[in-house]
C-alpha cells in the first residue's frame, strides 16, 4: 500500500454545492471526471486508490487503471462583483446567488475559460463500500483536510474504527487481483530466505507502465477493433494494452509488440500462466490454470491473423511460458 496514494473523492452531481457552475457526469462504477480548475488535480496517478463519496456517504472504491485528458473551453459562472466563480444558489432567498464574498446577485456571468478535462477509467476495478461509512469519518483520515476541495489525500492509518471495513477492500484493490487466486499454490516447499530486494516497487512500476501508455493502448484498441483476441469480449473497459515481448522502454510500445486482451487474462499472460502458439496462433493454459473457470479458452485461436504481429517476439513469449511449465529442480 505504500506506493498507492489514496484519495477521497467528491462525485457530484444534481446535489451538487455551487449549482451555478457546471458539474461533471460521473458515471459511478467507471469512471471519475475532474478537470484542470480542480485543485490537485495533476496529483491523481494511475494506480491510485479512490473513495468516492457524495456529501453523506462513502458510495465506492476503485483503482484508477488510465487516464484519459482532452482540452476544450469550460463554461464557468462567476459573480459580477468580483467575477469569484464560488457561488452558491439560495432557494429560500433573493436575490438568488451569493458568491464567497458575500456578493448577491440574480444572474451569475457566464464565461468561456480554456480548461483541460480529465477522464480517470476503473476499467472494472470499482467495488461498492462493505458497509455504511459517513463521509465524515473518512474526512478525518485526511491530514489536510479543506472542505472547499472535491480531492483529498486520505493517510490510511488514520482512518477511524468507524471506517476500518474500508481497510481490507482498499489493500485488495492495491494489488493485482488474479495474483490472489494463485498465492496458495505460489507458496512452495522451498524454505523463506530474506533478502534485500523489495519486489513490490517493481511490479507497480510494471503495472503502471502497462495501463499507462494511452497512444500504445489507443492503437490496439484500432488494430483489434475493440476486442479481446482471446475472449472476444467487447467491453472497452475491461481491456488492456498487452506487451508480447516485457516493456523496458518506449521501444516496446511498438504496436507489433502489442495484443488486446481482458484484464485478467492480460494478467495470466504477464505471469505466463497463459501462452500463445508463435505460428498456429492458438492459447495454450499452464497446469495451474486448468480448472479455474479458464478452460474454454485452452487452445483456441486467437481472433485475428498473424498480420501485423512480430513473430520473435511471439517466439520469444512462447519459450518463456513453456520454460515456466518446467518443473524447478
Amino acid at each position: 500500500m505504500d506506493t498507492n496514494r489514496i484519495w477521497l473523492v467528491l462525485s457530484l452531481g444534481a446535489e451538487r454545492e455551487y449549482a451555478g457552475n457546471q458539474g461533471y457526469a460521473d458515471e459511478l462504477t467507471r469512471l471519475y471526471r475532474y478537470d484542470s480548475f480542480v485543485p490537485n488535480h495533476l496529483q491523481l496517478n494511475v494506480g491510485d486508490l479512490l473513495i468516492i463519496c457524495d456529501r453523506k456517504q462513502v458510495l465506492g472504491l476503485s483503482r484508477i487503471a488510465r487516464i484519459d485528458r482532452s482540452t476544450s473551453p469550460k463554461m464557468l459562472s462567476r459573480c459580477p462583483t468580483c467575477r469569484i466563480s464560488t457561488i452558491k444558489m439560495r432557494t429560500q432567498r433573493t436575490p438568488a446567488f451569493r458568491c464567497r464574498e458575500g456578493h448577491t446577485f440574480d444572474e451569475p456571468v457566464r464565461t468561456p475559460e480554456p480548461c483541460t478535462h480529465f477522464i480517470a477509467w476503473f476499467d472494472g476495478s470499482f467495488r461498492p463500500p462493505p458497509t455504511v461509512v459517513p463521509v465524515e469519518h473518512v474526512r478525518h483520515a485526511c491530514p489536510r483536510y479543506n472542505g472547499q476541495l472535491a480531492m483529498q489525500e486520505v493517510v490510511l492509518s488514520l482512518l477511524g474504527a468507524t471506517a476500518k471495513p474500508l481497510v481490507s477492500s482498499l489493500t485488495g484493490l492495491a494489488m493485482p487481483v488474479p495474483s490472489a487466486v494463485l498465492l496458495a499454490q505460489d507458496a512452495e516447499e522451498a524454505p523463506y530466505v530474506p533478502d534485500e530486494v523489495d519486489a513490490r516497487e517493481i511490479i507497480t512500476r510494471a503495472i503502471r507502465a502497462r495501463r499507462g501508455q494511452a497512444v500504445f493502448r489507443q492503437e490496439l484498441r484500432e488494430r483489434f477493433a475493440d476486442t479481446c483476441v482471446i475472449t472476444r469480449c467487447g467491453l472497452v473497459d475491461l481491456l488492456e494494452a498487452a506487451h508480447i515481448a516485457p516493456y523496458r522502454g518506449e521501444k516496446d510500445n511498438h504496436v507489433s509488440n502489442g495484443l488486446l486482451l481482458r484484464a485478467d487474462i492480460h494478467t495470466l499472460f504477464d505471469l505466463d500462466l497463459l501462452g500463445i502458439h508463435p505460428e498456429t496462433l492458438t492459447v495454450s493454459l499452464h497446469p495451474r490454470v486448468v480448472g479455474m473457470g479458464y478452460d474454454p479458452f485452452h487452445r483456441i485461436p486467437l481472433a485475428c491473423d498473424a498480420t501485423g504481429i512480430s513473430r520473435e517476439a511471439l517466439e520469444s513469449r512462447w519459450e518463456k511460458f513453456q520454460s515456466r511449465q518446467k518443473p524447478s529442480s
